[in-house]
């Protein structure tokens, strides 16, 4: 986070992260879309994320003006080193599950692989709010929002089913997120 109050600007970094084709690019793709904002990709050959996709929001905030640095982390293993440099700094996280059964257990991993992530640039697990989307959730082999949260969601985050592909539960993800943001925010400025 960082704060100008001089020039009444807050800067705030959140970042979707999830295995490796669970929605981030989409997700940020249609957000940029539904609120009009442009998009910056950085994609391999076979449109996959190479570094990061980035757009920016901002939201008045009182006499502030609050912008939202959005980013998504590579999702494939090689990449893993990138995906620590596009996380510092982060103030917020949309984890980005694929619904589907055959993905539960790479769900998990990367849940696993951000709870040591978080700690290597400085954060603490636990300090960052998180909102989990259950993306896909309109393909056939998805399973019940019930038993991903049973299985994804024991830290009982703020949890979204979604479909970014057709931008449902993409708009009410990122609301959830950037109410904790703007909530925390208040509370440090008093």
């Amino acid at each position: 986070m960082l704060i100008d109050t001089e020039r009444g600007i807050v800067r705030l970094k959140v970042v979707y992260y999830g295995p490796a084709m669970s929605g981030k690019t989409t997700n940020l793709e249609k957000l940029a879309s539904l609120e009009g904002l442009s998009m910056t990709k950085i994609d391999t050959a076979g449109e996959r994320t190479l570094v990061f996709d980035f757009a920016t929001k901002k939201v008045p905030l009182g006499k502030l003006n609050v912008s939202f640095a959005l980013y998504t982390v590579p999702g494939q293993d090689i990449y893993r080193d990138m995906r620590l440099t596009v996380l510092k700094g982060v103030d917020g996280l949309v984890f980005v599950a694929d619904s589907s059964a055959k993905r539960l257990e790479e769900n998990k991993r990367f849940l696993e692989l951000l709870r040591m992530d978080l700690p290597r640039v400085g954060k603490t697990y636990g300090q960052v709010p998180i909102v989990i989307q259950y993306n896909k959730m309109d393909l056939p082999d998805a399973l019940d929002y019930y038993l991903l949260e049973r299985e994804l969601n024991v830290d009982r985050w703020s949890s979204v089913c979604a479909s970014a592909i057709r931008g449902e539960g993409v708009r009410e993800t990122f609301d959830l997120l950037e109410g904790l943001l703007l909530a925390r925010l208040e509370r440090l400025m008093g």
